[in-house]
């Protein structure tokens, strides 16, 4: 296993004002079997991080190393130890079932039939996919993309899952579920390592106590959430979050 470590990343974005950085010099570690919860209110830079951490976006500065490898420098070995799940991804293809489309990403993944049939097999038992995974994925809801997002994700079985926003368009029980595959099944018991973003105060609670909380693409907190509440008698989560992320004059 081995541990994932940022080192001042930043990353600039050109728009018709001018330059917009979206990432300053963002530092931080997750141990090898960590479970990291990333906070920050909408146009923090979490997403952006995200995708430069699963090799999608390359950073204008500093470096993501998994283990001793800059992941940017070595990237067909890092995509094999990353999975990478987005709400925002639409590489889905419609007409095909879910199964198919599994098959596809584990075609790309050179992955054999024993293989593929092994990994859904797991998969299913964890996400539940067995109602949807022959219709075609045009005619699933949201909910039931979301999990098949989640199963792209885990299906090489990665040493690292990047959890963009997991538990949107899933309902409370399911989302409740997922909490505990990820905290149970995929940390606790296989030993992967996993960062997940999410607006939601009580679920990133819930998940972990690590966070990081970005806010004008800079960390403002990293640690330990209970650490802050039991130094602080008045401590409300709330507040704490509304504090680490007004804007700095």
């Amino acid at each position: 296993m081995l541990p994932l470590v940022l080192e001042n990343v930043s990353k600039y974005f050109s728009t018709a004002s001018g330059r917009r950085a979206a990432l300053r010099g963002v530092s931080f570690s997750v141990p090898a079997g960590g479970l990291l919860c990333l906070l920050g209110p909408n146009g923090s830079g979490k997403t952006t991080l995200l995708k430069s951490i699963a090799t999608l976006l390359i950073p204008d500065g500093g470096r993501v190393r998994l283990g001793d490898r800059d992941v940017h420098r070595s990237l067909d070995w890092a995509k094999r130890r990353i999975g990478f799940a987005s709400t925002e991804d639409q590489s889905f293809y419609g007409r095909l079932s879910g199964r198919l489309n599994l098959w596809f990403y584990g075609q790309m993944y050179g992955m054999t039939g024993a293989e593929f049939d092994r990994r859904l097999a797991a998969l299913d038992a964890l996400l539940d996919l067995s109602g949807s995974l022959d219709r075609p994925h045009r005619e699933l809801s949201s909910g039931q993309k979301q999990r098949f997002l989640l199963a792209r994700a885990a299906l090489h079985d990665p040493a690292v899952l990047i959890l963009d926003e997991p538990h949107q368009n899933l309902d409370p029980l399911f989302a409740a579920r997922l909490r505990v595959v990820i905290r149970d099944r995929w940390v606790g018991e296989q030993g992967k390592t996993v960062i997940v973003s999410t607006h939601h105060l009580e679920d990133a609670e819930k998940i972990s106590d690590r966070w990081v909380v970005l806010a004008e693409g800079k960390v403002r907190f990293v640690g330990s959430v209970a650490a802050a509440r039991a130094a602080d008698p008045r401590f409300h989560i709330e507040r704490f979050f509304h504090q680490m992320t007004e804007p700095v004059a």
